[in-house]
């Protein structure tokens, strides 16, 4: 994943990037073994976070911010941490080209000293809660690979269980941030055609 954000950025893909998480899914790839998956999911976490739903790649995100703290020079590591500081929160935003604003931290990586993550109830960004967007994940992933619902109560009490060790659940209806989710998936997925 590093390979695909450029330096000094620090990005979260698996939490904030919604066409990220779609092309996992697309990927055919043989590892689906549950050790595998769970490793995957840890890098999602296990607080509410803030995904990003437009059509802006990796790329074109990096690039962007990259862009714009030159154009303000404060790109250089020292200026940045002073800029960032200069805030009582200890972060600033970005407005991005398509209408999204982005947050900018310290990045606590080697190398990656600007962290970015998109904003909260901002165009484009929508707050979701870990396990959700996990369940999500999986229930898709699931789902293409065996060419069912992905909304099928088994399949999700199955990976609930095997994968984020969680209590089964009754039901999932498109009322519920669970069912939204799926099917924000499966609807760009295909996977309810």
């Amino acid at each position: 994943m590093e390979e695909l954000i450029p330096k000094p950025i620090l990005f979260n893909l698996w939490k904030h990037h919604l066409l990220f998480l779609l092309s996992e899914i697309d990927k055919k790839q043989d590892n689906r073994s549950t050790e595998f998956l769970k490793t995957q999911m840890k890098k999602i976490g296990n607080s509410t976070t803030d995904l990003y739903t437009g059509h802006m790649s990796i790329h074109e995100i990096c690039d962007y911010c990259i862009s714009k703290l030159k154009k303000l020079h404060r790109y250089r590591k020292d200026v940045y941490l002073k800029w960032l500081n200069s805030s009582p929160e200890a972060y600033q935003l970005i407005d991005y080209p398509d209408g999204s604003v982005w947050i900018l931290k310290i990045g606590i990586e080697k190398g990656r000293h600007i962290h970015i993550h998109p904003g909260r109830n901002v165009p484009h960004t929508i707050r979701v809660k870990a396990n959700i967007l996990k369940m999500a994940y999986l229930a898709n992933l699931f789902a293409m690979d065996n060419d069912i619902s992905p909304l099928d109560i088994d399949l999700i009490n199955q990976l609930r269980g095997e994968i984020l060790g969680l209590s089964p659940i009754k039901f999932v209806t498109m009322n519920q941030d669970l069912g939204k989710m799926i099917y924000l998936f499966g609807n760009k997925l295909g996977t309810f055609s």
